[in-house]
């Protein structure tokens, strides 16, 4: 009888050891099996973008139209060829064409300027937006819904916002002193061309601070060019250093300006200021 005790006792042990052994090889393999899955899982993050470029070797151009607060603006976006390539973020130029291109017609915007500057020079570092004003509108209305329209830009493309640029030409001039006076937080830098603009009665900070490059033909004589010297000097007077360029013996139309690399290369020079 004590044998079969004994006996019994040792069949326990045995049977212990063997549940204590299984559970121990069951642990290892499933932490083994843990590790695994964690190694396999992608070590990089897809871009929080809902854009649908696909890689080519010349510009892209999309078209769009964006509605705030029950208005619409058509617009313009030009891409170069190398945003289709890479996966960084690239600096953009907000243009406001002047009142010849007003209308319906897209096509109209892209006449002059840095949308047809774009679309010329496969090289060119920026992403072009180029929103149309509605025949009898103004820029001077739209301050708030081209901010709500770059807000919108920013969600879907790989757009840096410290280096975002404004310009524009005559009646997109007097928008681009507008729109920077209402909301410089969303522009490193401004050129403004052949404009009439405002004083205004107080003066943001942040336009004070701003980089400008104002260009205004000599003799201009339908936005006179006493009317953008005096913005000029008033800036200047606040502590403002913008630049001024007067075109000899040119009029109104110095579009021209904008086939010149030099404004180009002078956006770039600039960040925004936080």
């Amino acid at each position: 009888m004590v044998r079969g005790l004994i006996l019994k006792k040792v069949i326990g042990i045995i049977i212990c050891l063997v549940i204590v052994i299984v559970f121990c090889f069951a642990v290892t393999a499933f932490n083994s099996s843990e590790q695994k899955d964690k190694v396999s899982e992608p070590s990089t993050l897809t871009p929080n973008t809902s854009e649908s470029i696909e890689p080519t070797g010349t510009y892209v151009e999309k078209r769009g139209v964006f509605t705030y607060n029950d208005q619409k603006i058509q617009y313009l976006l030009i891409f170069p060829a190398e945003y289709t390539q890479t996966t960084n973020r690239w600096p953009l130029i907000l243009f406001l064409h002047g009142r010849s291109s007003c209308g319906q017609d897209l096509n109209l915007v892209k006449n002059y300027g840095p949308p047809w500057f774009a679309e010329r020079n496969t090289d060119f570092p920026f992403v072009v937006l180029a929103p149309q004003c509605a025949e009898g509108e103004d820029w001077l209305n739209k301050p708030d819904s081209l901010t709500a329209l770059l807000d919108d830009v920013y969600k879907t493309y790989r757009i840096d916002q410290d280096r975002v640029y404004l310009t524009g030409t005559s009646l997109g001039g007097n928008g681009t002193w507008c729109l920077a006076g209402q909301h410089p937080e969303y522009f490193a830098a401004i050129a403004p061309l052949a404009s009439q603009p405002i004083i205004p009665n107080s003066w943001n900070k942040q336009l004070i601070a701003m980089p400008v490059w104002a260009f205004h033909g000599e003799k201009d004589s339908i936005h006179p060019l006493k009317n953008d010297e005096a913005m000029i000097n008033a800036l200047r007077m606040q502590g403002g250093t913008p630049r001024f360029t007067i075109l000899p013996d040119q009029g109104h139309y110095i579009a021209g300006v904008y086939k010149n690399h030099e404004i180009y290369d002078w956006f770039l020079t600039n960040t925004r200021q936080q």
